[in-house]
């Protein structure tokens, strides 16, 4: 089954901005509750780089929550045009693409969208479990992306 995900949300801050810290890994605890993102390569920006987010907490060395692994597989910031990020989730509870959009609407003004989509294993069950959850999920995704929006904006005034 595949859950799709999107949402986006306008931001009173450049596209460039918005990017700088979309694309800071261990600053999306920031914006995104009770995540942790740790980077698995030497190299912390651009193609294939690898990292783990939990969300949830940490017990010591044992992670209580939800293991996302991804590899960032495009990376276009914004210049002229609109940024992409994309990554694709490893695992291991889901797999499939995200892609973040950074869109310039103005000087200091820009669009940020998510399109996630999620390949879960575990059929019926999972499948109903899942869209009892959707809207939690997409209200979730949009206030983080808000969350992310406020923090530039703090940031650029």
């Amino acid at each position: 089954m595949s859950l799709r995900l999107e949402t986006e949300t306008h931001v009173g801050a450049s596209a460039e901005a918005v990017w700088s810290r979309l694309a800071d890994w261990a600053g999306q605890s920031d914006w995104i509750p009770m995540t942790t993102v740790t980077v698995l390569t030497d190299r912390r920006e651009g193609l294939g780089v690898r990292a783990s987010a939990l969300s949830g907490i940490q017990l010591g060395r044992l992670p209580l929550g939800l293991l996302d692994r991804f590899v960032v597989t495009g990376w276009t910031p914004p210049g002229d045009g609109a940024g992409e990020l994309e990554v694709l989730h490893l695992g291991p509870y889901f797999t499939g693409p995200g892609v973040f959009r950074v869109e310039p609407t103005g000087p200091r003004s820009s669009s940020v969208s998510c399109t996630e989509v999620f390949d879960l294993p575990g059929g019926r069950p999972v499948e109903a479990a899942a869209s009892l959850m959707l809207p939690i999920m997409r209200a979730g995704l949009r206030r983080s992306l808000r969350s992310l929006g406020r923090l530039v904006e703090a940031e650029a005034s």
